[in-house]
């Protein structure tokens, strides 16, 4: 359509002169886009203290960018993969002051981001080689591309994001559809719950979702129902989980996945909206509270005053015990000269070999009795020639779970 309307489709690339912008805005509670404008489809009235829809605040903190430059083909990444053991890989192409580097996959990326003083600038190469960690040659993008994709299906997704027409008069409600997940059967949110035992991307549980799940375990009485041992704090509370050792907390966190699979089975995340008869996804569950939000924006504050993007941007505070247990020993981890560190202890390294490669196997792929890895059916597999079968985690890699990046279906999921 339009500007590529005479653009040849290569399947799998987008073509030369994509641009991609994302600007990532500090949270206001408040900015729902009901005072502003008329771009932002609000009758034009002389308040104009919110510009944008949703609970994106009029600051943003960071602009990213990204310019195909150049085509490229599976032979030419094959290439590059090959090219892993040279020293030459090593290199990142850009340029330091105007902010760009080249993610070696016919992408320029750039990227602006906040100084001491609030004024957006370039961001460093460094910084930037953060980018490239995505929007490279990680295997579940298109082109290097996450979001695309992922978008809302038909009209939905060419509108302005507003986080599921976000009302500060009702942040209890969403007008988001869950979509159904054709691999799992169940919606996308629904899948994301059953297979997760955190529900956020650190595997730790938010506040909001805590009290839901509370709520839910004590209406529903699932302490008998499922035949838990454990109470509330240790199940819910992830600073409990800190200072436990590997036997302890693998059973608690079976019996939080066991919660949080009841919840997704029943399809509660959903509320039911008489007049129009459908179903939306949960705002209490979607929306961080006012509490959640002033203390990310005040944790992003010590970043932004340190100017310390170059070692990430995921706000964990500066204090010790801010660090989430997920990055802490269980104790059986190693550290890099093959001691273990105790439980609760943060882990700062893991063992490596001589190209800087991990080596410590994550156990979390799933085995039958005979230590063979098996499918999600139980069924062996060859983890050589399968391994995007596997159920769970392989060896020391990452997630082989392939559809968590699945394109929507567009079919409505209902309770």
């Amino acid at each position: 359509m339009g500007d590529a309307s005479k653009q040849k489709i290569k399947k799998g690339f987008y073509p030369l002169g994509t641009e991609f912008a994302h600007p990532l805005h500090y949270v206001d509670l408040n900015a729902d886009g009901e005072m502003g404008i008329s771009q932002n489809r609000v009758a034009a009235i002389d308040r104009k203290d919110y510009l944008f829809p949703g609970t994106r605040s009029k600051r943003v903190k960071e602009i990213r960018y990204m310019y195909k430059w150049k085509d490229v083909n599976l032979a030419d990444i094959a290439i590059l993969e090959e090219e892993e053991n040279d020293e030459e890989f090593e290199l990142i192409i850009g340029r330091e002051g105007q902010g760009w580097v080249d993610n070696g996959a016919g992408w320029i990326l750039s990227a602006f981001i906040e100084d001491r003083f609030g004024n957006l600038r370039p961001q460093t190469t460094e910084e930037l080689a953060q980018c490239i960690g995505c929007h490279g040659k990680v295997g579940n993008t298109v082109d290097a591309v996450w979001s695309f994709q992922r978008k809302f299906p038909g009209s939905q997704g060419w509108r302005e994001m507003d986080y599921g027409n976000y009302n500060a008069a009702s942040p209890d409600k969403t007008r988001m559809n869950d979509y159904l997940h054709e691999n799992a059967g169940m919606g996308e949110l629904g899948y994301f719950y059953y297979t997760v035992v955190g529900a956020d991307l650190f595997g730790v549980m938010p506040a909001e979702i805590r009290a839901e799940l509370t709520n839910y375990t004590i209406q529903n009485d699932l302490f008998n129902q499922l035949n838990l041992n454990y109470n509330f704090q240790e199940i819910f509370d992830d600073e409990v989980l800190k200072f436990t050792n590997r036997e302890k907390r693998k059973k608690i966190m079976e019996e939080r996945q066991k919660i949080m699979r009841h919840y997704s089975g029943a399809r509660e995340y959903l509320y039911y909206d008489e007049k129009i008869n459908n179903f939306f996804i949960k705002g209490n569950l979607f929306y961080p509270t006012r509490e959640t939000m002033l203390n990310n924006i005040r944790m992003y504050r010590m970043i932004v005053l340190d100017q310390s993007f170059n070692l990430g941007k995921d706000v964990f505070g500066t204090e010790k015990d801010n660090v989430p247990f997920a990055f802490r020993s269980d104790g059986t981890i190693l550290d890099e000269f093959g001691e273990i560190i105790p439980p609760g202890e943060i882990i700062y390294s893991r063992p490596f070999n001589e190209e800087g490669v991990g080596i410590t196997p994550t156990g979390l792929v799933r085995v039958n009795e005979y230590g063979e890895p098996v499918d999600d059916l139980g069924i062996v597999i060859i983890i050589e020639t399968e391994s995007h079968r596997a159920a769970g985690h392989i060896t020391t890699g990452g997630t082989f779970d392939m559809y968590f990046n699945p394109i929507l279906s567009g079919k409505t999921v209902r309770k």
